[in-house]
């Protein structure tokens, strides 16, 4: 009688330990479902706050007023891409909110109310996730919400990270360029010239040797608001750069050359900006002499791969910024060999495009955009508030980015 007390109690106690086990997997199981959903919310957030802001950048670039702007374009858009990651807006899977912020991310008003607010800059989105439970219910939990959120803004595109080639593109090749437009840089011995294949517009002269080939010296870049040497962003580090690949140390720029950067194998590690068109605002990149023709072969590693170039609209010569603008400290303006002036470049966007081939001494590549989500944003031009619309001189990089 008293073994089978025994044996009782222990059929309880693998009863309550298998409970325990049992609770202890659905936990496990709910917990990674509940991480995987807050993951799933916030890629829709990202998504959704993206998607409204692109719309809300197309009617701040042509200039439409919040009464004449389409308000339901850009809710259209925040609730499409919500749902594509997984968050309708049904009231039982998810619920989302979203609204036009200004520069400073402060809520001007609802998406979706009818006009979109002056000032209005960027979308900010708020939403939830609800799923069932799997075994947590039976401690009574049916379901568990996964909450996220993101703002997007759009303006000038001011600065991209390290990884462009060190190329200048001019500014009049990139224009008029569409998806898949090709254009190609010659790079002759003595000179060099750049074009666009469509219609052959093309600025330089391969048969002049003062012509300019675009190579540029990432390690002295010239920015009137970055001149002191204490400064994080100070880089004007060398007048003249050899050109040599990359260095034994991959956490500093000085090591490496113009073959280094040109191969993506030891990407420029500081930011460069860009300014104003017509200004001088913005880096000015010494254009570095000399032919580089062993430097382009290095590009044929980067063949099918998207790189990022800058482009200018200008070239400086050394003795007018002697002349007009303040010197930087500790290394001066660069000279040219023999001591003659040098040559900057004012750096005004950046151009993504596909590098399609390296034949003999030209460089194909074909242009995929100029709103580059890499580069950073400065908000400011928002709805009816456009410095642009005066004088149509619509600015040619005006990119949407992440902004919290």
């Amino acid at each position: 009688m008293e073994m089978e007390k025994e044996r009782g109690q222990a059929v309880v106690i693998v009863v309550l330990a298998l409970v325990a086990l049992l609770l202890a997997v659905g936990l496990a199981i709910d917990g990674g479902r509940v991480y995987s959903a807050r993951r799933q919310a916030q890629n829709a957030a990202d998504a959704a706050a993206l998607a409204g802001t692109r719309e809300l950048a197309e009617a701040i670039l042509n200039c439409r007023p919040g009464d004449q702007a389409d308000d339901a374009a850009v809710q259209q858009a925040v609730l499409e891409f919500a749902a594509r990651n997984g968050v309708p807006n049904d009231g039982q899977q998810g619920h989302l909110d979203a609204w036009y912020v200004n520069t400073q991310g402060n809520r001007l008003g609802a998406v979706g109310a009818g006009t979109v607010p002056h000032g209005a800059t960027g979308v900010e989105v708020s939403l939830v996730i609800t799923r069932p439970t799997v075994f947590m219910a039976i401690g009574g939990i049916d379901t568990f919400r996964a909450p996220a959120a993101a703002t997007a803004m759009t303006g000038r595109i001011v600065q991209i990270g390290g990884g462009v080639l060190p190329i200048g593109v001019p500014l009049m090749v990139i224009e008029g360029l569409g998806p898949g437009d090709e254009f190609y840089v010659i790079e002759t011995q003595g000179a060099g010239q750049f074009c666009r294949v469509s219609d052959n517009v093309c600025i330089g002269d391969p048969q002049n040797e003062a012509s300019h080939r675009g190579w540029l010296n990432l390690n002295y870049i010239y920015n009137v608001e970055h001149l002191s040497q204490s400064d994080p962003l100070y880089r004007t580090f060398e007048q003249n750069v050899s050109n040599r690949g990359c260095g034994p140390d991959p956490n500093i720029s000085t090591d490496d050359g113009v073959k280094g950067w040109a191969s993506g194998q030891c990407p420029y590690p500081f930011p460069i900006f860009a300014g104003v068109e017509e200004g001088t605002t913005g880096d000015f990149i010494h254009g570095d002499p000399g032919a580089r023709q062993s430097s382009l072969r290095e590009i044929e590693a980067l063949e099918g791969e998207i790189a990022y170039a800058p482009i200018f609209d200008h070239i400086y010569t050394s003795d007018w910024m002697a002349d007009n603008m303040p010197e930087p400290e500790g290394i001066g303006w660069p000279r040219a060999g023999g001591g003659g002036q040098a040559f900057l470049y004012h750096i005004v966007g950046f151009v993504a495009l596909e590098v399609r081939s390296v034949q003999g001494q030209t460089l194909v590549g074909a242009f995929q955009e100029a709103l580059i989500g890499e580069g950073q944003i400065l908000p400011g031009a928002g709805i009816g508030t456009a410095e642009w619309c005066a004088t149509g001189q619509v600015p040619q990089l005006f990119g949407v980015s992440l902004w919290k």
